[in-house]
């Protein structure tokens, strides 16, 4: 049996797996994506950098500038509809031993989310030391 049905068959959804941290955050954000249907979905900093992302450019950029403020529910209809030309958003925060980050997406009805944050924080635990 191959490893990836192994992996599928113990439950680990993962088909992608990385000890670098940046790029395992890449991983983690493509297949959330994919799952989700999302057009867009970004994971930034409390400076709004971009840790990883997905979409186009203009799309990673207004989540990016958004994210903050939309999990915080501090954004106003202007700022969201600027920033993402009228798509739905979902923003949720995440803090972290490093200081916060934003998980912010760009479509309707996105899933997956809080097993997002949840593998976040396993990455970042198992990543603590690179």
């Amino acid at each position: 049996m191959d490893q990836k049905r192994m992996k599928l068959r113990s439950g680990d959804r993962r088909a992608k797996r990385s000890g670098d941290r940046a790029e395992a955050l890449q991983y983690l954000v493509e297949a959330v994506a994919d799952r989700s249907g999302a057009q867009a979905l970004v994971l930034v900093d409390d400076a709004g950098r971009i840790v990883a992302g997905m979409g186009s450019p203009s799309e990673v950029t207004g989540l990016a500038g958004t994210a903050r403020d939309v999990a915080r529910q501090r954004a106003t209809l202007e700022q969201i509809e600027w920033a993402t030309r009228g798509a739905d958003v979902t923003a949720r925060g995440l803090p972290t031993c490093e200081g916060p980050l934003y998980l912010a997406a760009l479509g309707d009805r996105m899933k997956g989310v809080g097993d997002a944050v949840r593998a976040v924080r396993r990455i970042l635990g198992e990543t603590a030391s690179s």
